[in-house]
């Protein structure tokens, strides 16, 4: 290993191992960095230019709102593609179960702007899961369905799917202590 792999992986390392609470009503920011995939159907591929996209990067920015909500706003572009593929995000979560829990399910609902200039407007429905790894970082995958709202001939329904690391931010000041905190 380089030492530049060794100093990367040291401070990930370091970072991972942080005591600090995941994302909640005191630490309601996130950010992530994720791949995706999009799958048209046999029959909208050709019209769109293929069945299959791969996107990296893709990022995402979610905060937090309570009760167990949270939205989202990603941006997602595929790199070294025939096909042309840029989506904009905006999607509320609702967490399944107690949002106290390591890993929280969810099912979304929003919509997405995709090729803003020829602009194909999605619904968007699916769920996910966060497994919050440590106190920051989380592994997490996602799935949706992005039904043509407003597409004509540029866009078409896909299913949308999404794996990546998410990071939990603290913005501010905390207003528990940290003996109230839950490790």
């Amino acid at each position: 290993m380089t030492k530049y792999k060794l100093f990367y992986l040291f401070a990930f390392l370091l970072i991972s191992f942080s005591n600090l609470v995941a994302q909640d009503s005191s630490r309601s920011w996130s950010i992530g960095l994720n791949s995706s995939s999009v799958l048209y159907s046999e029959k909208d591929g050709p019209v769109v230019g293929g069945r299959y996209i791969g996107i990296i990067p893709g990022v995402s920015l979610s905060k937090y709102i309570g009760n167990k909500m949270t939205v989202s706003f990603g941006i997602s572009k595929s790199i070294q593609d025939p096909q042309k593929y840029v989506s904009g995000d905006a999607n509320i979560n609702y967490e399944l179960f107690n949002p106290e829990y390591k890993l929280r399910i969810y099912a979304l609902g929003g919509i997405s702007i995709i090729n803003l200039l020829e602009t194909g407007l999605t619904l968007n429905l699916g769920g996910g899961g966060t497994l919050w790894i440590t106190d920051r970082f989380g592994l997490n995958g996602q799935l949706m369905y992005k039904l043509n709202a407003l597409g004509g001939d540029f866009q078409r329904s896909h299913i949308f799917a999404t794996a990546g690391i998410v990071y939990s931010l603290q913005l501010g000041g905390s207003s528990s202590r940290i003996w109230e905190r839950n490790h």
